[in-house]
């Protein structure tokens, strides 16, 4: 069982620190642990040797014990001294967001590349707080016949640690050569790359969009590995959809450094889908803490449209005044991935930069160019087409690089359409 504990600074407004606060016990849930109590304390600022204070230190053991807690978790980042401190005062396991973090994204990792990019995150956390985990140890004392072997434990740990993440780190850099030599194999496909904060229903929409059956569910960071799968836009529209990992509030920097291979992804896609909750009261919140992230990995320039998912949850008032928000707004999209409403207007955000440098043109194929005629179809987006007397009459949009391939092949068999 455990106390979620927020700290509330004078520049800070309650109900963010609040919300802040409800995030962190749905965080220690998805742990496993049963939260029994919310503590917000307000101070003037942090205290540097236990973060909260003794006062209010103190009465979380007294808590603790009335409650039968066993454990606390701290709705920001403790120092190696302030994690130790409590510990001692407390009597009680205490851990900090991003030690939270760290743990869920273990429990939920299942790739290898995925458990790699984990434990990476976990090492570099963990290489400062050894000493917090050592403290019961005593180091060895000078004097004749008491010299030791020439390290104490806590420095052959801490040894070993960097060693490991050395190895783990060049690892992951071979990991990003060989996911970026993939992405360049099919340079003409457009990649798409779904964004948004955990448990927005990203891989719900996924599914929707490809007729997929990836696995999903109601619970944060569900996915952590990057998805990829063909996304069906119709002819002539050759693109790929990628799921990643979602973000929260306050993603810890060790976490975004490991997984910034899974997230190439992301910054180097075509199109972003940010993926919002609707029917969240911290929408506009949430959408700005992804914004933040995509900033950190260098995504912040990626075209973006924007998904408002979950609608199917707003009751009718809140859909119409959502919908006169956005009603001139092309690049802002209101769909319910569960009952698929909203998903060809969607479709339509997702071609509409696809096509926007592509050629358009307007011909006659012969008639003994069935061949012609049916690659069109497979590879151009047919806007129009008529029988005539001396063939049909097309009028089509088609990428640059596949207008070149088809000219080259098909332009003396139909000049009156390559002209």
């Amino acid at each position: 069982m455990a106390i979620v504990v927020g700290l509330r600074l004078p520049d800070l407004l309650r109900a963010e620190c609040e919300e802040s606060l409800d995030e962190l016990a749905a965080l220690t849930r998805a742990c496993g642990a049963r939260v029994v109590k919310k503590v917000l304390q307000s101070r003037a600022r942090i205290d540097g040797r236990t973060f909260i204070g003794a006062g209010k230190t103190a009465e979380l053991k007294e808590e603790a014990g009335a409650l039968g807690a066993n454990l606390v978790v701290i709705d920001h980042d403790l120092s190696p001294a302030q994690g130790r401190n409590l510990e001692r005062i407390a009597d009680l396991k205490i851990l900090d967001r991003t030690e939270l973090i760290l743990d869920i994204f273990a429990r939920r990792a299942r790739t290898p590349q995925a458990k790699l990019q984990v434990e990476v995150a976990q090492l570099e956390y963990l290489l400062p707080r050894l000493t917090r985990l050592w403290e019961h140890l005593s180091r060895l004392g000078g004097g004749i016949g008491t010299r030791g072997p020439g390290e104490t434990q806590l420095e052959v740990d801490r040894r070993r640690i960097r060693d490991r993440l050395g190895r783990l780190r060049r690892k992951l850099k071979r990991t990003g050569k060989r996911l970026e030599v993939q992405r360049n194999l099919h340079p003409d496909v457009f990649r798409v790359a779904l964004v948004g904060y955990t448990n927005t229903g990203k891989s719900s929409l996924m599914n929707r969009l490809t007729d997929s059956a990836i696995e999903s569910g109601d619970r944060l960071f569900e996915t952590l590995d990057a998805t990829t799968r063909i996304l069906n836009l119709g002819s002539g529209f050759r693109a790929t959809l990628t799921d990643t990992v979602g973000f929260v509030r306050r993603l810890p920097h060790s976490l975004v450094e490991s997984f910034r291979a899974t997230l190439a992804e992301v910054s180097q896609a075509d199109l972003l889908l940010h993926v919002v909750d609707a029917s969240s009261s911290e929408a506009d919140a949430r959408r700005q803490s992804v914004t933040e992230v995509l900033r950190e990995i260098g995504a912040q320039d990626v075209p973006q449209v924007i998904v408002y998912n979950k609608c199917d949850l707003l009751g009718a008032e809140e859909l119409t005044g959502l919908r006169r928000r956005y009603e001139n707004d092309a690049e802002t999209v209101l769909v319910s991935a569960l009952f698929g409403d909203g998903i060809d207007a969607l479709a339509e955000a997702i071609r509409r930069p696809l096509r926007s440098g592509w050629i358009e043109a307007d011909g006659i194929v012969p008639p003994s160019e069935g061949e012609l005629l049916a690659r069109l179809r497979s590879v151009a987006e047919i806007v129009t087409e008529h029988p005539l007397e001396d063939g049909i009459r097309v009028k089509v949009r088609v990428s640059p690089g596949e207008w070149g391939r088809l000219r080259a092949r098909y332009g003396d068999r139909a000049p009156r359409l390559f002209d």
